[in-house]
């Protein structure tokens, strides 16, 4: 099957079309094929209601979400020095269902999707599936409408930023593990964890740690626990290190 042909064998109605001009308007992104995202913000239910067409987004979230896989990739590859595992636990956070629901939400994605009457009912315009799916199909919509390097531009403009946070120290990735391999790859050896003090009563106790590097304390972190303490001694450490990290070890 030609990948078009499922977007060229019906017909859009003058309020569908005025729709996606609106939409395509709004997006800044001159839609060519308007079957194609008229497809990407179809449900499956909408094959039930009289006089619609057969065909859905499910073919076009499919190719979205290899496509929205492959952007991501390349775009912490390309800018920022992670390993393997790191890349792979910011990606799926960025590309959870939940977080691209948020960016369908933010382009009210939700407005233009078509459904059945008893989707709609049950709240399936506002639903987290169904609006990640829209958005994934979207993508594909637009790689296939105008190319990879527009579905890259769109990508980057919703996630970029999110992207960019969860490349941060104690977000996806652990702060202590990322401290451990900074200094192993830049001084050959590891941070250790001391505990410092331990106070309080059982049911609510405060730990004290601290992190040295070759005898040298670096910070400090309190936390309920042992685990939550050297957490954020590991935080603190790392945002010394940033600035100041010859100088603290000579």
């Amino acid at each position: 099957m030609d990948y078009n042909e499922d977007a060229n064998t019906f017909n859009l109605s003058k309020e569908r079309l005025s729709q996606l001009k609106e939409l395509s308007k709004k997006l800044g992104i001159q839609f060519s094929n308007y079957r194609l995202y008229d497809l990407a913000l179809t449900h499956s239910s909408f094959a039930n209601e009289i006089h619609s067409h057969k065909f859905n987004n499910q073919r076009l979230e499919y190719l979205g979400d290899s496509i929205l896989g492959f952007i991501v990739n390349d775009y912490l590859y390309k800018h920022f020095n992670l390993n393997e595992g790191q890349m792979a636990r910011i990606k799926s956070i960025a590309v959870s269902e939940k977080s691209l629901a948020s960016a369908a939400r933010k382009l009210k994605f939700g407005q233009y999707l078509r459904m059945s009457k008893g989707e709609k009912k049950s709240g399936g315009a506002r639903r987290i599936s169904n609006l990640a799916d829209s958005f994934e199909a979207f993508i594909a919509a637009i790689y296939l409408d105008k190319g990879l390097k527009e579905a890259r531009k769109f990508v980057l403009n919703m996630l970029e930023s999110r992207l960019k946070n969860l490349t941060k120290p104690g977000k996806a990735i652990d702060p202590k593990t990322y401290l451990q391999e900074l200094v192993q790859k830049k001084y050959h050896t590891h941070p250790i964890y001391e505990t410092i003090s331990e106070e309080g009563p059982d049911h609510k106790r405060e730990f004290v740690c601290r992190v040295v590097i070759n005898g040298i304390e670096i910070a400090r972190g309190s936390g309920s626990s042992k685990k939550k303490a050297e957490k954020q001694a590991a935080l603190k450490a790392l945002d010394k290190i940033k600035n100041h990290f010859d100088e603290l070890l000579i």
